[in-house]
């Protein structure tokens, strides 16, 4: 895994705005529990929570601080659905499994709104654009729109061309798109931090600055070696996500880190903020590398666009997305740029969940591809459930055929740095 140093919670808009939970103390010599959780992330601290409320006794190990990783950094897209959409689905899986994953991602949003519902603050805003950048595009997605609402009843998927995109959006980088009513954005680290709260509440311990070195057999239960002790537990689940590389054999095989970067501006005018975007709603668009943006309840644009794939940032961080932001907003040139930050967040080849189970006890889940805030805390879910006996959803998910990453741990960044470089031609392709 990757070094604790990197781990800190870093000079971001979300940590200024959010009320961090105190230094939770690191493990020190030897414990059990039923349940180890490897990493204090939405999935982890989600799992924590139900596994404890459920009786059983919890030990979270966080290499950094609480949601250090992706989940305190991302863009805060709270999305239905799978990354893949569901005629590609269909097509992949059949309809009976792709009808099963689309009630799982009503599921989720029905979890991620409950915790809300139930005291969660995150400052949830309603409403996320869909933006097609190619003109040739647009089409496609009305029709898909259509096709969901007649057939899986999913009517909150509104159809938009150019002119009406125009009257929501201040750009003219797009060409139609849709308006998800059901979808929206949120507070990503105050999501954390009240998962966090609910798990130490229910019993559940957090050791942060506490590094797993390796999980191994001993007997019925696992022993989980840190840098600092260990754990005995008779289940672990591997949380970290993007944050696990060189852990296990099989998540390097199959889930890649990469690294996404996000800006926030200095606070706009009422009238400016409000005319970037109608309604408060968030912005995501078609290119492969997506470009994601809305306005945060302080009135910063926050922008997120561009990749790299490994842990090194670029050296003018603020530059670098600036760039792309300019792409879609160019009179916003002479902006102030307050914050600039970048997070590791785990993709699959295919871009759906990976969740397995590859030895009794042992539990893997990540590989969100930029649909974890609302799928990775309901996967949390999913792991309390499957260890408590129920298994259908992490079944269903477990079924999902994942592709290796060719090229071995030396190789595979490289290479896929070398097919994303083609994607990012066609994005440019009008």
């Amino acid at each position: 895994m990757v070094s604790v140093t990197a781990l800190a919670h870093p000079d971001t808009l979300y940590a200024a705005t959010c009320a961090l939970l105190p230094p939770q103390p690191a493990l020190q010599g030897r414990a059990e529990s039923d349940v180890c959780v490897i990493g204090a992330g939405f999935t982890g601290l989600a799992a924590a929570m139900h596994l404890a409320r459920a009786g059983r006794s919890v030990i979270v190990l966080e290499q950094g601080r609480i949601a250090s990783g992706a989940s305190g950094r991302n863009g805060g897209h709270a999305s239905f659905g799978m990354r893949l959409k569901q005629d590609k689905l269909e097509a992949w899986l059949g309809v009976k499994d792709a009808q099963g994953l689309w009630r799982m991602s009503l599921d989720a949003m029905a979890h991620l709104k409950g915790l809300m519902a139930d005291g969660l603050d995150c400052d949830f805003v309603p409403g996320v654009l869909r933006l097609e950048h190619r003109p040739q595009d647009v089409a496609a997605a009305h029709r898909y729109a259509e096709r969901m609402r007649r057939d899986y009843g999913f009517d909150a998927l509104e159809p938009l061309t150019a002119s009406e995109v125009r009257q929501r959006v201040a750009t003219t980088a797009y060409h139609g798109g849709i308006y998800d009513r059901a979808s929206g954005h949120l507070h990503p680290l105050k999501l954390a931090m009240g998962l966090a709260r609910r798990a130490l509440d229910a019993g559940a311990v957090i050791h942060e600055q506490t590094r797993v070195q390796g999980v191994a057999a001993a007997g019925e239960r696992l022993i989980v070696r840190t840098d600092r002790g260990q754990i005995l537990a008779r289940d672990v689940i591997y949380a970290g996500n993007g944050m696990m590389s060189g852990l296990d054999r099989d998540i390097d095989r199959h889930i890649m880190p990469i690294r996404n970067y996000i800006l926030a501006t200095e606070p706009l005018p009422p009238e400016v903020a409000a005319g970037l975007i109608a309604e408060g709603a968030a912005v995501s668009d078609s290119r492969f590398v997506v470009y994601y943006f809305r306005v945060s309840a302080d009135r910063r644009l926050i922008f997120g666009g561009g990749e790299t794939y490994s842990y090194r940032t670029p050296a003018d961080l603020k530059g670098f997305v600036r760039r792309h932001m300019l792409g879609v907003y160019p009179q916003l040139a002479d902006l102030r740029i307050d914050y600039a930050w970048g997070g590791t967040l785990g993709i699959t080849r295919s871009r759906m969940p990976y969740l397995r189970q590859p030895a009794p006890g042992r539990w893997l889940a990540g590989g969100y591809s930029g649909k974890g805030v609302v799928l990775a805390p309901y996967i949390g879910k999913v792991l309390a459930d499957a260890i408590g006996g129920d298994r259908r959803a992490f079944d269903l998910l477990a079924r999902l055929p994942s592709r290796r990453f060719p090229g071995g741990a030396t190789l595979r960044a490289p290479l896929l740095a070398a097919g994303m470089a083609y994607y990012k031609f066609r994005d440019g392709l009008g």
